[in-house]
Formats: structure tokens, sequence, C-alpha cells
């Protein structure tokens, strides 16, 4: 069975205090997402770290202020999993930089979770989804597993939004609409 953990934008400007979109709500979740990519890499299983990318003149800061910049320290994976990337997980672990909220939306991943009608990778069976923010880049890229029939879990202890009634609203429009299992 192959099972695939996204870890959804856990990056400084997101996660540390001083980082561009930060909240405590996403600083809270940081050790159960840790236990979850600890988890997987024990289990053998394979871990996604979307990373949220932009360049200067990016169109979405004209709703969000500037963030992620490509190459910079908000845009790096915070260091509680950074560590746990190594040489001997590193063929469990596979990058998807995004510049949108879907981590579908002009990137890789199709292909790589085996959902792409050429690819060559063995179908992913199960996905478990984790990160930031659950009303926006976690509930896009949900809705698009959805619209791929992958059977998905989402963790309510490893999802945060800096807008509480939004996350809140997000998990149910997953469970009831998506037909995501919210555990």
């Amino acid at each position: 069975m192959r099972r695939v953990l996204i870890v959804v934008d856990l990056q400084n400007d997101f996660v540390a205090e001083e980082g561009a979109l930060s909240s405590p709500a996403a600083r809270e979740i940081v050790p159960f997402i840790r236990r979850k990519v600890q988890e997987a890499l024990q289990t053998g299983d394979e871990v996604v770290f979307t990373l949220d990318t932009h360049l200067e003149d990016d169109a979405e800061f004209a709703k969000f202020p500037p963030h992620c910049l490509k190459d910079s320290w908000g845009h790096e994976l915070i260091p509680e999993l950074r560590e746990l990337v190594s040489e001997e997980t590193a063929d469990q672990v596979y990058f998807v930089e995004k510049s949108r909220y879907s981590a579908f939306y002009k990137t890789e991943l199709e292909d790589y979770l085996g959902l792409a009608e050429d690819s060559t990778r063995k179908p992913v069976d199960q996905v478990e989804l984790v990160g930031v923010c659950t009303n926006i880049c976690c509930y896009f890229t949900a809705e698009e597993l959805a619209n791929r029939d992958v059977p998905t879990r989402v963790y309510e202890k490893g999802v945060a939004s800096f807008d509480q009634e939004a996350h809140r609203f997000a998990l149910e429009q997953m469970r009831s609409v998506l037909g995501i299992e919210v555990v």
C-alpha cells in the first residue's frame, strides 16, 4: 500500500513568530506534525513537503502581504521538520514548490503521486494531510485529491489557520462535501 503524508507549507513565514504570516495556531500544531512525519518515515511511507513559493511581483501579494519569497528565510521548511530529512530518509521525501493555493497547480505532484495518465509511478493508495492554512492551501489541495478520488485523511490536530471560524468551516466542508476523513 502506497501511503503519502502531505505536509502543507510548514515554512518559517507561516510558523515562526517573526514570519510574515505566522500565527500562534500554526506553532501549536508543530509537535503533532513532527510526530506524524517521524512515524511516516519510520514505517517506510513517503512524505511530501509543499513549499509556498513566490517571486517579488507575485499577484498573490494583492491579497496577502509578501511571504515565502523564493530562497529567503521565510521560504524555508521549519527547522523542526528540516532536521528529520537526512540521507537515510531522502528517498522517502519529496518537495513541491507551489505558487498557488493548490499543491497541484503547475507542479509535478500529480505525477509524483502516480495520478497523471503518463506517470510511471505506482498510484498512491491513501494520502494523509497536515499543515497550514486549513481553509486555504490545505483545503484546495484536499479538494484536488477528492476530485481524483484519492482516499484522504486530514488530521484536525495537524491543521491550523489564522482564522478559527474559517478553519472550522473548511474542516466541515472537507468532511461533508469532499468526503474526506477528518480525524
